[in-house]
């Protein structure tokens, strides 16, 4: 019998009713529902019928051909764990590497020859930063997949992954080349006096905090404390499409207070008397957010006329490089740069114990 009576010490009559049924699945896995607390028999029929008509629907629906593109799409629209900024740059690197190759195969029939031949065709023209990309993307599909039955199992255990290795690229610039992009805003053209004002103090926050550059920029003045000396790192400003807006972090971890130094602590105070309006720290000259995008061009045209490499987040090496140098203790480094897994921290690390960097920084820098 699907539905049973049971004794129940909370209802009135001493009983409640329960549903208990067995099923298979599309793929012939047996699955068991229970559901239990019915007061009548009439309601647990109700759910019955209701529950199996649901099953039978879901059976049939997913006994059709699916496309690795139909899954995709799922995927992206059903994943409750990935947050809308990530789901946005999956959905990049879907139609730029994956759709075209993959998107309109049966997901049932690609096996494992035909799923490792297209990583190592695109092994021959992409970075392996792009190739790990693509497998995450990949392997999101398959595995929801697998977990909702739409197919027996994923076509590998594990995949080779190649591509074109890279020049490492220099990660951080010297206290003189800093300064020169200081002096290059501060001789500023009349008109650009706002923009650049706050360009330099981003400029700032980057260097003696070490945040991303869309944290620096969804930073509001409320979130600084002068007192106590703290920076809340509580969201970003990011270009989701063709649209700016305030986002939640990347992770919990990056959910943080950072400290504010002597030095910033005065520029940030001096900074707030010349801009009042703002809600924002770092203002663009309508006293709203500046644009990421803004900002990042701003210092590519001072990177070419300077002749220096350089972009925002290389001030983040910078402080991290900072710590090391002073030999503050790995996890405090990893909690101040927000790092979500302890692994990308123990790198940074490593790497600067091979190179040796502290020639780049000068040691007094954040006393």
């Amino acid at each position: 019998m699907s539905i049973r009576k049971r004794e129940s010490k909370k209802a009135k009559n001493g009983y409640v009713y329960e549903v208990f049924f067995k099923y298979k699945d599309n793929i012939g896995n047996t699955k068991r529902l229970s559901k239990s607390g019915f007061l009548t028999k009439k309601e647990a029929i109700i759910y019955e019928t209701a529950k199996k008509e649901e099953i039978k629907q879901n059976l049939n629906i997913k006994n059709k051909k699916y496309t690795f593109d139909d899954i995709f799409n799922l995927y992206i629209k059903n994943d409750p764990f990935t947050k809308n900024s990530t789901k946005y740059i999956r959905q990049s690197v879907y139609n730029t590497h994956i759709k075209n190759e993959l998107g309109s195969c049966d997901i049932s029939k690609i096996d494992y020859e035909y799923i490792q031949n297209y990583f190592n065709k695109k092994g021959k023209t992409e970075t392996r930063t792009s190739i790990e990309n693509i497998y995450k993307v990949v392997n999101g599909v398959f595995t929801y997949a697998y977990n909702n039955s739409y197919i027996i199992r994923k076509p590998y255990l594990r995949l080779k992954l190649n591509g074109i290795k890279t020049m490492k690229k220099k990660n951080i610039i010297t206290i003189d080349e800093f300064n020169l992009f200081i002096e290059n805003y501060r001789h500023h053209k009349a008109h650009k006096i706002i923009e650049s004002d706050n360009y330099i103090v981003a400029l700032y926050i980057g260097l003696y905090t070490g945040i991303r550059l869309g944290e620096c920029l969804g930073i509001k003045k409320e979130d600084v404390d002068l007192k106590n000396n703290k920076i809340s790192i509580n969201k970003q400003l990011q270009i989701i499409g063709s649209n700016i807006r305030l986002t939640e972090l990347k992770s919990d971890a990056s959910y943080r207070k950072v400290p504010i130094s002597d030095e910033l602590h005065n520029i940030l105070v001096k900074h707030f008397k010349t801009y009042p309006e703002s809600e924002f720290v770092i203002c663009d000259k309508d006293m709203g957010w500046m644009s990421p995008r803004k900002i990042q061009k701003s210092i590519k045209r001072a990177s070419q006329k300077l002749n220096i490499d350089f972009h925002f987040h290389m001030l983040r090496h910078m402080f991290i490089t900072q710590l090391y140098n002073k030999g503050v203790d790995i996890k405090v480094t990893q909690l101040l740069a927000g790092h979500a897994n302890y692994q990308t921290t123990a790198d940074i690390y490593t790497e600067l114990d091979h190179d040796k960097t502290s020639d780049f920084i000068t040691t007094n820098l954040y006393n």
